[in-house]
């Protein structure tokens, strides 16, 4: 799990890169067909629908939301005293928290992600409720998944008049017009987690499911963009996002036949949170300042590459030693109810 996260964030943080900004016809299309997939595929696998809705609503809410507005909010405060940006309009952006209103574009995925969890657990206890079988319940998730699709471009983009003001509506506050997309795969999570944590990927289904995306991407060059509101075809999109999160699952099975490679993964994999936030920011910032210094601009891109993992990982380290910033930036411990004795 750890390891598939970690596969999944190292994407993120290289589709952010500037070797996948100059391939927009090959490499952007591959990465993003699956990347956010495959974090609400997992997601779902080790969810509990059965915990009360406000109390993981809360939870949730402080793992999620707290870093995020956290984060935002001291940003836009420190650019408006350094820049005299106006400060409203940044904090009412934070606040709508769509990809377009936020200066860390990247973070739209944190609210978002909040939205889709509350969703998808609305919608495994009306499953669970309907006493659905295990294809009846995928089947309803491929009708949810087919609406999302022709809900999705609803919001995006659209002039918005009011008495003599018009402005272009940035989708909906915390994304939520995509919730019935992110949530489709958070709950396909679930609904497949025993399968998956009984099958062992291996070389051999990696190498196939790898074939198999490439013969699919071959055919339909389909992909998808939830933070532009892109989804290019029902069903080739989907295909490519289903194999690819199990090609990144199989993959993260043979990485563990390196016990190095399996701890370094693991640690960057519970690190997601941090590297999420901080990547976007440091990578851009160090190529910038590499291509001043004359460097060439791919080994520019290069070392914001290694700078954009290792830095926000020494961030990570020191927030985990700070209790000021261990407090926005960690979930509180759960407290574990006190086991009843057998005396009483």
């Amino acid at each position: 799990m750890d390891i598939a996260k970690g596969i999944g964030i190292l994407m993120i943080v290289y589709g952010h890169s500037w070797f996948v900004a100059n391939s927009p016809e090959l490499i952007y299309p591959i990465i993003a067909s699956f990347i956010l997939p495959l974090f609400f595929f997992l997601s779902g696998v080790f969810f509990k629908p059965e915990q009360p809705f406000v109390e993981m609503a809360i939870r949730k809410a402080d793992g999620l939301l707290k870093p995020f507005f956290f984060t935002m909010l001291v940003y836009v405060i420190v650019r408006s005293v350094l820049r005299g940006q106006p400060l409203l309009p940044d904090v009412g952006g934070v606040l709508y928290a769509s990809v377009d209103t936020i200066p860390w574009q990247a973070l739209w995925f944190l609210p978002h992600f909040w939205v889709a969890i509350l969703f998808s657990g609305l919608m495994l206890r009306l499953i669970q409720r309907l006493k659905l079988s295990l294809t009846m319940g995928c089947l309803l998730m491929v009708a949810q998944l087919l609406l999302g699709i022709w809900v999705l471009p609803w919001f995006w983009q659209i002039p918005v008049t009011v008495g003599e003001h018009t402005w272009t509506l940035p989708g909906l506050p915390f994304s939520l017009e995509i919730t019935l997309i992110s949530s489709t795969y958070f709950i396909y999570g679930y609904l497949l987690r025993d399968w998956l944590r009984r099958h062992e990927g291996s070389l051999l289904t990696l190498v196939i499911s790898v074939a198999l995306f490439a013969a699919v991407f071959l055919y339909s060059h389909d992909t998808m963009d939830l933070a532009q509101r892109r989804y290019d075809h029902w069903l080739w999109t989907s295909l490519l996002a289903v194999i690819g999160v199990y090609a990144c699952w199989a993959l993260a099975r043979v990485l563990m036949v390196s016990t190095v490679i399996t701890r370094a993964m693991t640690y960057i994999g519970q690190s997601t949170l941090i590297l999420l936030i901080f990547h976007g920011e440091i990578q851009h910032k160090c190529v910038n300042l590499m291509e001043r210094l004359g460097l060439p601009p791919f080994v520019s891109a290069c070392v914001g590459l290694a700078v954009a993992v290792v830095v926000p990982l020494l961030i990570g380290e020191v927030i985990k030693r700070v209790a000021f910033l261990r407090f926005f930036y960690f979930p509180f411990p759960v407290r574990k109810a006190a086991k009843t004795s057998e005396n009483h």
